[in-house]
C-alpha cells in the first residue's frame, strides 16, 4: 500500500514504497513518489522534501503553458525534467484538469467519459516522457524521484503503471494505487470546482466532475490497448521504451527490497 505524505499544500503526493511485487518484494520506502503539481506548497514544505526525503529528480509532465500559468516551486539541490506527457493530438490533452476555462470548448465535441477513455488509450505510446522516465530509474543511481503533472492523475497515472509493471507489480495492485487517487484529491478537487459551480451549467459541472475523477475504466483502457497493440505488457515495455528482461532486473535491484 503506498502512504500519502502530508504536504499540505501539496496535491495527490505519496511515495510508492511498500507496494508489493508478484515474487513477494516490495517497493523501498524514500525512493519513487507520484505528485500533482508543486505551485502551491510554502518554503517549508520545500525544505522537507529537499532535506527530509531528499527528492533528486522532478519529472514534470505538463505543458509548458501549463507550467507557466502554474509552475513548481523547486528546492535545493533537485534536478528538474520538464517533458510533455501529453498525446501528440490535437483534440485529446491531460491539460484540462490544469485549464478548466477551456474544458468546455473541447468538450463540445467528446462526451467526458469517452474522452478520458480516449487519452488513456493513447498515453501508452510513442510517448517521449515515459522514454525519460524509463532512463531516469535505468541511471538515476536510486536517487529519488518524484513524477508529476498538473494533479498527479492521468499522465502521472500511466508513468506510475509503466514504472510499477517494470518492477514486477500486479495489474490489481496498480490499479489499488491508481484508485487512491480519487481520495487523496477530493478535497483539492472540491475547492477548485466550487470555484466554476455558479458559472456553469449543472451538465457542464458534471462534466468537470468526470474529468476529475480516477475511474477504473480510464486506466483499463490504457492496459487494454496496450495488449490490443503488443499482447502483453512485457512486449510494451521492451519495445516502446527499450525495458528488457536485463534492464527490468537492474531496476528492481535498485527499487526493492
Amino acid at each position: 500500500m503506498t502512504s500519502a505524505i502530508l504536504i499540505k499544500n501539496g496535491i495527490n503526493f505519496r511515495d510508492l514504497g511498500g507496494i508489493k511485487t508478484i515474487d513477494g518484494r516490495q517497493i523501498r520506502s524514500g525512493l519513487l513518489y507520484r505528485s500533482g503539481a508543486f505551485s502551491l506548497i510554502t518554503s517549508e514544505e520545500q525544505s522537507f522534501l529537499s532535506d527530509e526525503l531528499k527528492l533528486h529528480y522532478v519529472l514534470d509532465y505538463r505543458d509548458p503553458n501549463e507550467i507557466a500559468q502554474n509552475p513548481d516551486k523547486l528546492w535545493q539541490n533537485i534536478h528538474y525534467i520538464n517533458v510533455p506527457a501529453n498525446p501528440l493530438s490535437d483534440t485529446v490533452t491531460a491539460s484540462l484538469t490544469s485549464d478548466l476555462g477551456n474544458t468546455q470548448q473541447i468538450l463540445k465535441k467528446n462526451a467526458p467519459f469517452d474522452f478520458m477513455v480516449k487519452l488513456y488509450q493513447l498515453l501508452p505510446f510513442n510517448n517521449p516522457a515515459y522514454r525519460r522516465l524509463s532512463s531516469i530509474l535505468l541511471n538515476s543511481k536510486g536517487k529519488p524521484l518524484v513524477q508529476h503533472c498538473a494533479v498527479g492523475k492521468d499522465r502521472t497515472g500511466v508513468g506510475v503503471a509503466l514504472t510499477l509493471f517494470a518492477l514486477g507489480v500486479s495489474e490489481e495492485a496498480i490499479m489499488q494505487d491508481y484508485l487512491l487517487t480519487e481520495q487523496l484529491l477530493s478535497d483539492y478537487r472540491e475547492n477548485l470546482l466550487s470555484q466554476y459551480q455558479h458559472t456553469v451549467t449543472p451538465d457542464e459541472f458534471e462534466n468537470r466532475k468526470l474529468i476529475f475523477a480516477a475511474k477504473k475504466e480510464y486506466l483499463t483502457a490504457a492496459f487494454d490497448a496496450i495488449k490490443t497493440r503488443y499482447d502483453t505488457i512485457d512486449n510494451w515495455l521492451s519495445q516502446e521504451y527499450q525495458l528488457n528482461e536485463n534492464k527490468r532486473k537492474r531496476i528492481q535491484d535498485i527499487y526493492l527490497v
